[in-house]
């Protein structure tokens, strides 16, 4: 049973590669919203790398006391912006070669596991196998992307495409992991 959690893992992870290059590159899914350019960008990037030399996400008009809010008159009226500095340059965002790139191998091979132990009833059928790693596919969708929603950090329909998206990642990934992980036959 390892190896078949193992193999199917892997094989989950292939395909789950292949349609997020897929759902970014060609059909252009993305979690995030595309970033707008500003009209004096030059001048604001000259302000922002003046002022900001730490990696972090700062915020504009974000006061911590009343003490601070007194000195901003109406600063509750005024919009919010969030800047996040990853410290990277255009030559240097690492991409694939990040820490995350691990979650093509490891999401699945967890998935692949977890069905391994689900109820007999579950692992029966071919179709209830798919769907059961499809709910944990909605499962993180909804527990993660929909949390995020929490500091309205995207439109609703850019969320929904991206729990849609999770969804298909995950009904994918489990008619392979579904197709490797079988139940164990019965001993007579």
């Amino acid at each position: 049973m390892k190896k078949q959690i193992i193999i199917s893992g892997i094989l989950g992870g292939v395909v789950m590669f292949i349609w997020a290059v897929f759902s970014l590159a060609v059909l252009r899914i993305g979690t995030k919203p595309a970033p707008r350019a500003l009209p004096d960008q030059a001048e604001l990037h000259a302000a922002l790398k003046k002022r900001i030399v730490d990696v972090g996400v700062y915020a504009c008009l974000y006061v911590s006391s009343e003490k601070e809010a007194n000195q901003f008159p109406n600063y509750r009226d005024e919009p919010l912006y969030e800047i996040t500095y990853s410290g990277y340059t255009h030559n240097t965002v690492p991409g694939f070669r990040s820490f995350g790139v691990l979650a093509f191998l490891f999401a699945p091979v967890v998935a692949a596991c977890l069905l391994s132990k689900a109820s007999d009833s579950v692992l029966a059928r071919y179709r209830r196998r798919v769907l059961f790693v499809a709910g944990l596919g909605l499962f993180l969708a909804v527990g993660g992307d929909w949390m995020r929603a929490l500091s309205g950090g995207q439109p609703n329909t850019q969320l929904l495409l991206a729990t849609l998206n999770s969804l298909i990642t995950w009904i994918l990934v489990g008619l392979v992991i579904a197709w490797q992980v079988k139940p164990l036959p019965k001993l007579s």
